[in-house]
């Protein structure tokens, strides 16, 4: 994986282009729906290295085909329906070159699909009848809808663990922050909903060598919830940045982001993991903003 940072701009060819051209109407409609367009387009993202998106995009037969009772109950659930078309797709950070050369990958929904080519590709059964690349990743047609197992998605802290940020994740749950970040609204409300979300989460050895100035913070009202606010960044605030440049955090406070060198003000971005709702930065160091310093 590399090191410094790069930023996709607006994409020339994006996926809702794509797959109007392969014919997905209602693959397009659904994802243009729930938000999922912008996110696989990777507006306003930063991505480390290489990568790129991974989609098995069911045809409108696959989904004509689906029972009326199941496609309704999707249609009045955003959470579910956004559960079940995360599950359709892949984020290679560099992992592979070509998914057809795995047994399995993880989606971003965080089930894996399994992978066969012995009678052409076949992912979870269902069989891949075409494809065609785009800007950020490449669309594979499949004659099935994919269901997942699980009721729950990929959330930003189950990412942040998988980083090897632990004590970050436990933070943000504790904080009542996880919700939000997974874009599922201020306090729960859907319709406050928010992101994609950009976090810079501190590594478990940052947190542990930043351990006294993390427990003075938390003795300060309201301090831990501004100290993790510090470290996220709303995807739109990120859009048309050149190769360094400041953002404001959720805190308020701004970020100086180096693209060129992979940092975030101090602290070097070392990997990355993608989630239902944005994307995770492990940084080794913990951020802390001027209001909390004074």
């Amino acid at each position: 994986m590399g090191s410094c940072l790069a930023q996709n701009n607006t994409t020339a060819y994006g996926v809702l282009d794509v797959a109007g051209e392969m014919g997905l109407t209602e693959f397009s409609e659904l994802a243009e729906s729930i938000g999922l367009a912008s996110t696989l387009d990777n507006q306003g993202v930063l991505l480390i290295g290489p990568g790129s998106f991974v989609i098995f995009a069911p045809s409108d037969e696959a989904f004509a085909a689906v029972d009326d009772a199941d496609m309704n109950a999707l249609m009045d659930n955003q959470t579910e329906l956004r559960r079940v078309l995360s599950y359709h797709v892949v984020w290679n950070s560099g992992y592979f070159e070509d998914i057809s050369d795995l047994q399995s990958a993880m989606t971003l929904q965080g089930e894996n699909l399994s992978i066969n080519r012995t009678n052409g590709l076949q992912v979870n059964g269902a069989n891949v009848t075409g494809s065609t690349k785009y800007d950020n990743g490449i669309i594979y047609v499949i004659d099935r809808v994919l269901m997942p197992k699980k009721s729950s998605m990929a959330g930003a802290a189950e990412a942040a663990k998988e980083l090897g940020a632990k004590d970050f994740a436990s933070a943000i749950v504790a904080e009542g922050l996880e919700e939000r970040l997974n874009g599922q609204g201020l306090m729960g409300i859907t319709t406050l909903a928010e992101g994609p979300f950009t976090v810079f989460a501190p590594s478990d050895g940052a947190f542990d060598a930043s351990r006294s100035t993390i427990d003075a913070v938390k003795k300060r009202d309201m301090g831990m919830t501004d100290l993790l606010s510090y470290h996220m960044i709303e995807a739109k605030d990120l859009v048309n940045m050149t190769e360094s440049g400041s953002v404001k955090s959720l805190l308020g406070e701004s970020l100086a982001i180096n693209s060129s060198t992979g940092y975030v003000g101090t602290a070097r971005v070392s990997g990355s993991e993608r989630y239902d709702n944005g994307i995770i930065y492990l940084i080794d160091q913990v951020l802390m903003p001027i209001s909390l310093s004074m």
